[in-house]
């Protein structure tokens, strides 16, 4: 067991999550598979990346012949950039593609071509316009655990005590109080909130890192006001993810299960309407794909249509199909994730998943 200080949550999650030798992302193994503790879009099913490359064809002609830079923030082992990338051949020579994270341990040596690795965004040049693309960045960012106690907001600190981690509480800084204020937002008496002051500044400087170009944020959150709402969210949106499973029990064996929180896709307007960034699109993944033309994709095909020729292909067709749907139909994880897309010095209308679908 790591051994901790009374800690802060958020700098006991920074250490849990980030360590590099005892933090869960330090660990040999890929947290992320259908066999490993959760599962995300873009391993869900290929339509994801399908419906993207979507977007990068319609980036690139924007440019007029132009080249284009298509950048993944946070691209952990860089399958969703080289599944985008790897239609590249459709746009060959007009679109660059590049993975950023700040560990690249888990990046495949042998499938790294068309695309560039880097560990930081200021090694992406500026010469071309940019389409930046996250997927569920912004909700592993370390946050604070706040609670209301009477006309005060308390901060959740971790403990040790006779080798058992616990919580405690103390006043909370300043700078929660105003964030709370800033929104218009008053927590009720014994409601939590999770909030990380990193989700505003790290978007910040990647709209003042683009010039021209598109940033496509997809992620768990909501508004603030939906957020912070004191009846629907009172015990705040944080979560533990090991296994397949979610638990609220954040301080079990750190360092061996992951830990998120829903964002505040607030704090990411804001930070673009500061730096010149108009929102283009804010709404549930399932209908942004839609407006991509996700249902072209041969996984939707008639069955008559899929060639199938033995049982064991018809049933791996199936679970396809069905993985597929999750991320379009209501029930589904494209119900649950929201899509924001800022444009700056670009055009503001006519985009294909601006376009009504009803």
């Amino acid at each position: 067991m790591l051994h901790y200080g009374d800690l802060p949550f958020r700098d006991f999650m920074e250490l849990a999550l980030y360590h590099p030798e005892s933090g869960y992302y330090a660990r040999a193994e890929n947290p992320v598979g259908k066999g490993a503790d959760y599962v995300t879009a873009p391993l869900l099913s290929p339509v994801f990346s399908y419906a993207l490359g979507s977007l990068v064809r319609e980036f690139v002609r924007r440019n007029e012949g132009g080249v284009s830079s298509i950048v993944d923030i946070g691209c952990g082992d860089g399958q969703l950039i080289q599944q985008v990338a790897g239609d590249w051949l459709l746009v060959a020579g007009a679109a660059r593609f590049y993975g950023v994270d700040r560990e690249l341990g888990r990046v495949s040596p042998g499938n790294q071509q068309p695309v560039t690795f880097v560990r930081t965004l200021d090694e992406v040049p500026r010469d071309a316009p940019l389409l930046i693309l996250s997927n569920e960045l912004y909700d592993a960012f370390p946050f604070a655990r706040l609670v209301r106690r009477g006309e005060h907001v308390h901060e959740l600190f971790v403990h040790e005590r006779d080798g058992v981690l616990d919580w405690n509480e103390q006043d909370a800084s300043g700078e929660y109080e105003h964030y709370f204020e800033s929104h218009g937002i008053e927590l009720a008496e014994g409601q939590f909130a999770d909030v990380s002051l990193e989700w505003e500044a790290f978007h910040a400087d990647v709209l003042r890192f683009v010039e021209r170009g598109l940033v496509v944020t997809i992620d768990y959150g909501y508004p603030a006001a939906k957020l912070f709402h004191p009846r629907a969210r009172r015990f705040g949106t944080a979560a533990a993810y090991a296994g397949q499973r979610v638990s609220r029990d954040l301080l079990l064996n750190p360092g061996e299960q992951d830990l998120t929180a829903h964002i505040n896709f607030t704090d990411l307007e804001r930070a673009g309407e500061r730096h010149g960034a108009k929102t283009l699109y804010f709404d549930r993944l399932a209908k942004f794909l839609l407006t991509l033309d996700v249902m072209s994709h041969e996984i939707f095909r008639p069955v008559e249509e899929s060639g199938i020729t033995t049982t064991e292909e018809g049933l791996a067709l199936i679970d396809a199909r069905e993985a597929a749907r999750r991320l379009v139909l209501p029930d589904g994880i494209g119900e649950e994730m929201r899509v924001l897309v800022q444009g700056k010095g670009v055009e503001l209308e006519g985009w294909s998943f601006q376009k009504a679908l009803f």
